[in-house]
C-alpha cells in the first residue's frame, strides 16, 4: 500500500481483479491510453528527469535564435560590401566622367584651333625687317606692344614681320598686327589683336617707300622723340620712308602675292612654315593635330633651324617629332628618319628616362629633353609652303 501511495497516478491491478479473455482488446487499448497519461503525468513528479527535458528544451529554443543572429549579421556583412561597392563604382563614374570632359574640352580646343589654321584665306608673307635707311635702325616692339626704331637683330623675333592677305602687318614675335587707335597725327603706333575688319590696322605701300594708314595721308614715321618711338605723321620726308632690311625694296615687295605664302598664325624660316600651338596635348595628340593640318610634328635638321625654334617659342618646351617608342634607345623622326649626328641638340646626360621616357621636347634652353610621352606640352608643326 506504500507503494500505491507513492504513484498514486497509477492504476495497479490488484490479484483477483483480471477481467475475463473477451475483453482483452478493450483491456489493450484502456491500458494504451494509460500509459500515454503516465508518461505525462510521471515528467512532473520525478525531478531530475524533468531538469533534464526543460534543459533540452531550453537548448533547442535558444538555437534558432542564435541561428538568427548569424545570419542578420551575414545579411548586414553583404549590404556593408554591397553598399561600398556602389559607393566605388559611383566614384569611379564620377572620376570617368570629369576625365572624359577635360579630354572633350581639350579636343574641342584643338579642333577649333585647327579649324582656324586651315584658314587659307589669310596667308602670311616671308618674314622681314623693318629698315630706316636714313637712321640705319629697324622697327622692334617693347614689352608694352609700343613699336620703336632701334639697333637691328636679324635673329630677334621681336623684330620680324609678316603681310597677311589683307594689308596687316603682324609681328612674328608676338603674332599680333600694327595698329594705331585713332585716325590721328602723331598718335603712337602699337600692336594689337588681328582683326580684318579693323580699318586701323591696314597699311599700304606709296612710292619711294612711304608706308601709309589705308585710305589715308598718315605715313609710319620714325619718331622724333627721345625714345624713338614709331608713330603717324603726315610728313613723307626721309623720316617715314622704309625699306626691307638686306635691299633696298620698300616694305611692299615682299606682300603676300610675291612671297613664299604660309598660313594666318604661321612663321616662316628657310622655306619652311612653322606653327607654335596654343593648346597643350600628349606627344600623341600633337603628332594627330599636326597630321591634320597637313604638316609634321617639328623635326629639326640645322642648328639655324633649332636657334629659330627657340627664339619663336612662346612656352617653355614644346613637343618635337622625335621618339624611340617603337624600339627603345633608336631615336627616329615621325617621317622614319633619323637625327643627323651633327644635328643632334640633347642635354649633357639626356636621354636618359630609359622606357619611361620616350618623347622629345625642345626647351628655351636650346637643348632637347626625353620625357614621357603623357605629360602635357605645347608643341610645333612645321610643313613646307
Amino acid at each position: 500500500m506504500a507503494c500505491k501511495a507513492t504513484y498514486s497516478n497509477i492504476n495497479i491491478i490488484e490479484p483477483g481483479q483480471e477481467e475475463p479473455w473477451g475483453s482483452e482488446p478493450r483491456e489493450k487499448a484502456a491500458v494504451s491510453d494509460v500509459y500515454t497519461e503516465e508518461e505525462n503525468e510521471y515528467e512532473a513528479v520525478d525531478p531530475a528527469l524533468g531538469a533534464k527535458r526543460r534543459q533540452m528544451e531550453q537548448q533547442e529554443a535558444r538555437a534558432p535564435k542564435w541561428q538568427w543572429r548569424r545570419g542578420q549579421r551575414w545579411i548586414l556583412a553583404c549590404a556593408t560590401v554591397l553598399g561600398v561597392s556602389v559607393l566605388l563604382n559611383l566614384l569611379l563614374l564620377t572620376l570617368g566622367v570629369v576625365r572624359y570632359m577635360e579630354m572633350a574640352s581639350a579636343l574641342e580646343r584643338m579642333q577649333v584651333e585647327n579649324q582656324l589654321l586651315q584658314d587659307v584665306g589669310s596667308p602670311a608673307s616671308g618674314s622681314f625687317l623693318i629698315y630706316s635707311e636714313s637712321h640705319q635702325l629697324c622697327v622692334d616692339v617693347t614689352a608694352g606692344g609700343s613699336l620703336t626704331a632701334t639697333r637691328c637683330a636679324p635673329g630677334s623675333p621681336s623684330q620680324h614681320f609678316q603681310w597677311l592677305s589683307r594689308g596687316q602687318l603682324l609681328n612674328v614675335a608676338h603674332q599680333q598686327c600694327v595698329a594705331v587707335p585713332k585716325q590721328l597725327s602723331r598718335i603712337t603706333v602699337r600692336l594689337e589683336p588681328c582683326e580684318a575688319h579693323r580699318e586701323l590696322q591696314h597699311w599700304e605701300c606709296r612710292a619711294d617707300g612711304l608706308l601709309a594708314l589705308a585710305k589715308e595721308n598718315l605715313y609710319f614715321n620714325y619718331g622724333n622723340n627721345q625714345n624713338h618711338v614709331v608713330m603717324l605723321y603726315t610728313g613723307d620726308g626721309p623720316w617715314s620712308r622704309w625699306v626691307v632690311y638686306g635691299s633696298h625694296e620698300d616694305l611692299c615687295f615682299c606682300s603676300c602675292h610675291v612671297c613664299t605664302p604660309c598660313r594666318r598664325g604661321w612663321t616662316f624660316f628657310q622655306d619652311r612654315c612653322y606653327f607654335h600651338s596654343c593648346s597643350l596635348g600628349t606627344w600623341d595628340a600633337a603628332n594627330r593635330s599636326c597630321a591634320s593640318l597637313g604638316a609634321l610634328l617639328l623635326q629639326v635638321t640645322s642648328l639655324a633651324e633649332q636657334a629659330h625654334i627657340v627664339a619663336s617659342m612662346k612656352s617653355p618646351s614644346s613637343w618635337m617629332g622625335l621618339t624611340d617608342q617603337a624600339l627603345e634607345g633608336a631615336w627616329m623622326w615621325v617621317d622614319g628618319t633619323h637625327p643627323a649626328a651633327n644635328a643632334s641638340y640633347w642635354q649633357t646626360g639626356e636621354p636618359n628616362g630609359g622606357q619611361t621616357e620616350n618623347c622629345a621636347l625642345a626647351r628655351q634652353d636650346g637643348h632637347w629633353y626625353d620625357t614621357p610621352c603623357t605629360e602635357q606640352h605645347h608643341w610645333v608643326c612645321e610643313v613646307e609652303p
